[in-house]
């Protein structure tokens, strides 16, 4: 009779570590789940094996294909452990989240051991006779997809191929899971960080006949939830999970786990697994991650703490990063189509001004003609079309005084008086129309009003005055929109220069005067308080908080209502002091709990309005300030997430 020693106790410590102990001393318990239902990864294993809710690593789909969908960026996971008498457990796994079609995984699972020798019992001898050694490992690979088919609800599967080999004697065997996972990051209110998953194993079951016994591995149903909370201002984040699970062959079994993590960086984790305390903890830097975890697997009569390390690689940027910048190139595109549009509208109003220009020019309405042209040129000042009928507008009007002087001449040769009169409106009305063209409407009245002193009856003179001041009046209503546009810009002394213009042309009319003046005055104290509140920002953003204090102060004078400037200065004096205020009245902690309570249920913006109640009873605690800071960097980031 041949007898495999090492086998028996492989066999032995494989049973002992997936029939549950309320079972070990029953009768007639029959079917073993899969030697992988230890579980892969060095997070789950230190989270007592909760991870159907959110399996928020490579090894994802292991706990969950549905959750495949938490994972945010495309990870490579790596696990090397040894679990008892030389036997090797490994583990490669990798996530590949996208945009649009879903999430895919794929994962190679090995667990064998070697040295196994070939035993014969020799009867008439009494003794064993040892033959050549030989080894038993099991292999599986996972192909894994997953997609979302409602907000929050997603779908997912595991292809599994497995194949056992011991000695001579190999087999290979396949199987389906299926999964559902709903999930819930941003919001606000109790389902706020709200995950649930439904894991069924082998709903198709691997169907495994290693020499001449077959066995069905068996049908296995997890399901689990789990609860984050987001605490320091969105720094730090508390996760709790609970997994339940069941197999036809054992009882229900139990699994609760929890995790902290800083910044995404620093982990701590605990959990229960069936029984068993479970530790571990991991760290994140410059794409690598590193996870420790350490429990039970067996009975401890057997088996030691089992010791496990993962390597994770996290590739590239983030769904969100990707989502974001595909909104930027969005955004880039729409000023593009803005441009070409503002561009079309350019082309179109040089047009109509050609246009316009012409039909006025063919009515012998050379002053409309003028300013339509001439704001064609003020457009494309190459335009040579425009050009051309400017020059020949100039010369119209030449024609049309020319033959008003030869009429008067003709009226009274004798009277030189007349001829004088005559020069001088004609000098004067050149000048004015060299004002016009310039758009120094100003100029232009000034020297026609001369020139009309002299020719009181000069219809043409009349005209041109009264559309003169219509044009400046447009002219400066215009100039007042562009200093208020340059304002908005921040571009302040344009905006100075463009109504101090304004201002010289409005001289002797009190009512356009005023108007500008007005605007200058308010301008003034942009002025006075821009430089202030940048010098002040400028210190701030250096952490010279001391220093900024006099510059919001003095920019607060001239605009007393700014609430950023408000706001800064309030910090300021608050990180200034050597030892901030950090004690708080009984009024002011109620507040400030209150606050806390709604941030927890993610009700960033009533949040938000109860701390600013409390900073007004106590201006100037850090703990205030800090926690207003962090509420709207949140909410910041909700809006960012959720367009």
């Amino acid at each position: 009779m041949k007898t495999k020693i090492k086998i028996l106790f492989l066999i032995f410590s494989l049973a002992t570590l997936f029939i549950p102990r309320a079972l070990w001393g029953q009768q007639g318990t029959a079917g073993l789940e899969s030697v992988f239902s230890v579980g892969v990864g060095a997070r789950a294993l230190g989270l007592g094996g909760a991870s159907t809710a959110y399996p928020d690593d490579a090894s994802a789909f292991h706990w969950n294909p549905a959750g495949m969908m938490v994972v945010p960026r495309k990870s490579l996971g790596f696990t090397l452990t040894t679990l008892f008498e030389g036997t090797d457990f490994q583990f490669v796994g990798y996530i590949h989240p996208t945009l649009g079609i879903g999430t895919f995984g794929v994962g190679i699972y090995y667990m064998g051991t070697g040295g196994i020798k070939q035993t014969e019992w020799d009867p008439s001898h009494s003794i064993i006779i040892e033959g050549e050694e030989f080894g038993f490992w099991t292999g599986k690979l996972t192909l894994a997809y997953a997609l979302t088919v409602l907000k929050g609800f997603s779908i997912g599967t595991n292809l599994n191929v497995i194949r056992q080999v011991m000695w001579n004697n190999s087999t290979n065997g396949f199987g389906l899971d299926l999964g559902l996972h709903y999930g819930r990051d941003g919001g606000s209110g109790l389902l706020s960080g709200t995950y649930a998953g439904i894991h069924a194993i082998n709903v198709i079951p691997p169907r495994l006949k290693l020499g001449v016994t077959t066995e069905n591995e068996p049908f296995v149903i997890r399901g689990g939830a789990a609860k984050r909370f987001t605490l320091g201002g969105g720094s730090h984040h508390w996760l709790i999970l609970g997994d339940v699970s069941y197999c036809q062959y054992r009882d229900i079994m139990y699994h609760i786990g929890t995790e902290y993590s800083w910044d995404r960086h620093v982990f701590l984790r605990v959990g229960y697994d069936n029984g068993e305390l479970s530790f571990g903890g991991g760290l994140e830097y410059a794409n690598f991650q590193i996870d420790y975890a350490t429990s039970r697997i067996g009975d401890p009569l057997f088996f030691a703490r089992s010791h496990r390390f993962t390597l994770t690689y996290h590739i590239g940027k983030s769904i969100a990063e990707q989502r974001q910048i595909i909104d930027e190139r969005q955004n880039a595109e729409i000023q593009r189509q803005i441009s070409e549009r503002m561009e079309a509208a350019r082309q179109r109003r040089i047009s109509e001004g050609l246009r316009q220009g012409k039909e006025y020019f063919d009515r012998e309405d050379y002053f409309n003609a003028r300013l339509e042209f001439s704001r064609v040129l003020s457009e494309d000042p190459e335009n040579t079309e425009a050009q051309r009928l400017m020059i020949e507008t100039a010369s119209k009007e030449k024609e049309m005084q020319q033959k008003r002087e030869a009429d008067l001449v003709q009226q009274d040769r004798a009277n030189e008086q007349a001829r004088r009169d005559n020069a001088f409106v004609g000098e004067r009305f050149t000048q004015g129309l060299e004002g016009l063209e310039k758009g120094d409407y100003r100029t232009a009245i000034r020297r026609w009003t001369e020139a009309l002193q002299r020719d009181p009856q000069n219809p043409q003179l009349i005209e041109y005055i009264r559309k003169a001041w219509l044009e400046l009046e447009n002219e400066v209503n215009r100039k007042i929109f562009r200093a208020n546009q340059l304002m908005r810009q921040d571009n302040l002394s344009e905006a100075y220069r463009v109504l101090s213009e304004a201002k010289e042309q409005t001289e002797g009319d009190s009512v356009l005067q005023g108007k500008v003046l007005s605007e200058i005055r308010n301008l003034d104290r942009v002025v006075n308080f821009y430089p202030n509140y940048q010098e002040g920002l400028r210190l701030y953003n250096n952490r010279n908080y001391q220093a900024a204090i006099p510059y919001f102060e003095k920019a607060l004078r001239y605009d007393p209502n700014h609430v950023k400037t408000k706001e800064l200065l309030r910090i300021s004096v608050a990180r200034s002091r050597s030892t901030g205020s950090t004690e708080m009245t009984k009024e002011v902690r109620e507040l400030f709990n209150e606050g806390i309570q709604f941030y927890n249920k993610g009700h960033y913006e009533k949040a938000l309005e109860v701390w600013e109640k409390a900073l007004e009873l106590d201006p100037y605690n850090e703990h205030l300030i800090k926690a207003i800071e962090g509420a709207k960097k949140r909410l910041e980031t909700y809006k960012k997430e959720n367009k």
